[in-house]
């Protein structure tokens, strides 16, 4: 497994590569300062994933995110930031972020979150949701098994561990999440999770 860590901060850079290869002894990783240095990269080889940090010196804001997406829309991109508030996860997944990591995160949860996203999971930071008394407050008409398939959705689960956790056929999981993301007008799991942050709710 090959990735590209994109941070203009070594120690950063180190910290998240030491606990990486604490994850997955098979990985390369490759790490880049700026945007035009992570372009030149991805351009060079195939990367399976991209932790990429906000806010680049060469390309401020999420014009680093919008280059990778536009230059290389098939590399899965994970946002790791210290910016966290709501309105900058949204837009990040609005973007086309896989997930996004906290940069806040104390070293074990920091683990556990890059263990999800190096499994192909999306992972959604508490930060962008807030409590509320129940999923019917965002409208959503979706039966008790659906809110519970949305729940390991938003856990990032894929449906043969949602089938394994609930004990109910894959095939079944594929029809609740297609009624699910019908009910909340998206057409794919990351717009579901936008749509979940987006209303405030804590499943």
């Amino acid at each position: 497994m090959a990735i590209l860590i994109v941070d203009d901060h070594a120690l950063i850079r180190e910290g998240i590569a030491s606990v990486v290869r604490s994850i997955r002894s098979d990985v390369e990783i490759e790490a880049a300062a700026t945007c035009a240095s992570a372009l030149g990269a991805i351009a060079r080889r195939r990367f399976e994933l991209v932790l990429l940090d906000l806010n680049l010196p060469d390309q401020p804001g999420f014009r680093a995110l919008e280059r990778l997406r536009e230059g290389f829309p098939e590399t899965p991109v994970v946002v790791v930031s210290g910016q966290e508030d709501r309105a900058t996860v949204l837009r990040a997944l609005e973007l086309g972020a896989r997930s996004f990591v906290p940069k806040s995160l104390d070293a074990d949860r920091l683990r556990a979150v890059l263990t999800e996203v190096l499994d192909g999971q999306v992972t959604l930071p508490a930060s962008v949701v807030v409590d509320a008394a129940d999923a019917g407050a965002g409208g959503w008409q979706l039966t008790d098994r659906q809110l519970e398939v949305l729940r390991l959705v938003v856990a990032g689960l894929p449906n043969k561990l949602i089938a394994r956790r609930l004990d109910i056929a894959e095939s079944t999981v594929k029809i609740h999440v297609s009624a699910i993301l019908r009910a909340l007008r998206v057409g794919s799991r990351t717009q579901a999770l936008i749509a979940v942050a987006r209303s405030g709710i804590r499943l």
